[in-house]
């Protein structure tokens, strides 16, 4: 059995209690218009052309078969992404570790034994392992293995989702997980659709199932002028109010531009650049809000 994955970042502190290691599997089922790692989405490798690295050298063009890769008259690379078929032929050829492929694949153990490598700073810090994504449950028997591995070995678990998955397939991860982190991006399903592609009625009931299993903290990214009023922060407060006492708290993610280069990496236009970082002010407020519901609120993961 093997897992795509995009990236394995080590070292993580916010997403999970102590020294963590975060898996990010690859494929969404969402494409949130702010999303911060576009190249999560695909459920296949994905080629990309980091523009800072390349020198117009040309020489991966006569390595693409389907002259994917061409030089305009001003020397600046340009890229036929609808005729990419993602294979990786450019990116053995590149001397300048410009072009890479995003996603990796694992086997379970073969995956494991990359997180074990930071066995020794969990056991120091009481930390973990925490599987996010892109989506995580999109290759969810590969990530129940992944997890009872993690478990034979003692290790604490968590999981980063979306929410957007059939019971049938999130219910069994829970046996083997410590921890729920889960996103209510909308609590109004059509604006949720508007701005994610799904309606959020799935997501809402496994967030009440999942609440009377395992310890659970519901995060809302928070995107200036989508999801972040008052009406919604209250609305998405009281709806977690009733959830009983597995509810752990609610994480507001302030929204960020740290990915909005991507976009141009894999050939995707960023839509939002009119859209900014929200104050910290108007965190705290809608902290507040949060509070008053009688919920634990915190800003940032």
């Amino acid at each position: 059995m093997n897992g795509l994955v995009y990236k394995i970042q080590r070292f993580a502190v916010h997403d999970g209690p102590g020294i963590r290691t975060l898996v990010h599997m690859k494929g969404c089922p969402l494409k949130c218009v702010w999303c911060s790692s576009p190249e999560s989405q695909g459920r296949n490798p994905q080629l990309m052309h980091i523009l800072a690295h390349c020198t117009s050298c040309g020489t991966c063009i006569p390595s693409c078969p389907n002259e994917v890769i061409s030089i305009d008259e001003h020397g600046v690379p340009q890229m036929a992404w609808e005729k990419c078929e993602h294979d990786g032929q450019c990116v053995d050829a590149c001397p300048h570790q410009a072009r890479e492929l995003s996603g990796k694949f694992y086997t379970v153990e073969e995956l494991y034994q990359e997180v074990a490598k930071d066995s020794p700073f969990y056991r120091r810090s009481n930390g973990g392992v925490t599987v996010g994504g892109g989506e995580p449950t999109l290759q969810h028997e590969f990530v129940d293995a992944f997890l009872q591995r993690c478990k034979k070995s003692y290790i604490h678990t968590a999981i980063e989702t979306c929410g957007f998955v059939k019971w049938e397939f999130l219910e069994p991860l829970l046996v083997n997980l410590d921890l729920v982190y889960m996103d209510v991006k909308h609590m109004d399903s059509g604006v949720h659709r508007e701005i994610t592609g799904v309606p959020n009625d799935r997501i809402l009931e496994n967030v009440r199932k999942t609440a009377e299993m395992r310890p659970l903290v519901i995060r809302i990214p928070t995107i200036p002028g989508l999801n972040d009023t008052v009406e919604n922060i209250m609305a998405t407060a009281n709806f977690a109010a009733e959830l009983g006492d597995k509810l752990q708290r609610i994480e507001l993610l302030p929204f960020h531009e740290f990915g909005s280069h991507t976009y141009s990496q894999i050939g995707m236009e960023y839509q939002i650049e009119e859209i900014k970082p929200p104050s910290e002010e108007h965190m705290e407020s809608l902290r507040l809000i949060v509070e008053s519901c009688g919920v634990t609120g915190q800003v940032g993961g």
